[in-house]
């Protein structure tokens, strides 16, 4: 094997045609998939950052929302007995554009 490429590194004789091509056109095709890749990813990053503007602007929204409030207890019973919170307040906000799973805020009354 290094007898070859001391031969090949020792030879005067240059690349055919064929090879030229050859190497050509694969370093076409590796330019063309770079393209698509890179493409491919502005893409994806477009698309979440549409998301993520909409998922900022229901926040918004939902933080400028008036909820209901009720208070009550909370009592949480399992085999080894309960634990219970009075004067629990609840605050209910839903926000119906974007038809999201409705947000409940829990906050311990003084």
């Amino acid at each position: 094997m290094v007898d070859k490429l001391k031969k090949k590194l020792n030879s005067r004789a240059g690349e055919s045609i064929g090879e030229t091509l050859v190497a050509l056109l694969i370093a076409a095709v590796a330019l063309v998939m770079l393209a698509g890749a890179i493409s491919a990813s502005s893409d994806v990053v477009i698309s979440s950052r549409k998301k993520l503007e909409k998922y900022y602007e229901g926040e918004e929204k939902l933080a400028d929302l008036t909820g209901t409030t009720s208070s009550g207890s909370i009592v949480i019973t399992d085999t080894k007995g309960s634990i219970s919170f009075e004067n629990y307040s609840v605050i209910y906000y839903q926000n119906k554009e974007f038809q999201r799973t409705p947000v409940v805020e829990y906050k311990m009354s003084e």
